[in-house]
């Protein structure tokens, strides 16, 4: 009997390490995750203010740009991809009107 309770508890052991490491494992890789989402977000912030060649405070400047950008979907850069991608940003990042 005492030889069973051994195997017990170390299958026991085993499994609550297991799961503490699956753990950290998942919360690890959220936190990636969200860092790179993050990232992400800032480096297409940061675009946007370069086409709008407009100031880190100059929120304005990048909103007229946007407006500029989706007036012109409709003419000129109907069929440019990069525009369009550039016009979600905009409007995902709440630029646009």
């Amino acid at each position: 009997m005492d030889g069973w309770l051994k195997i017990l508890i170390a299958s026991a052991c085993a499994v609550i390490i297991a799961g503490g490491a699956f753990y950290a494992w998942s919360e690890w890789s959220a936190h990636r995750e969200r860092q790179a989402r993050a990232e992400r977000r800032d480096g297409a912030v940061k675009e946007l203010f370069e086409l709008a060649k407009a100031g880190p405070n100059e929120v304005d400047k990048v909103r007229e740009f946007c407006k500029q950008l989706k007036e012109r979907l409709d003419g000129d850069l109907k069929d440019n991809d990069l525009a369009f991608g550039v016009s979600t940003n905009c409007r995902i990042l709440g630029y646009s009107y």
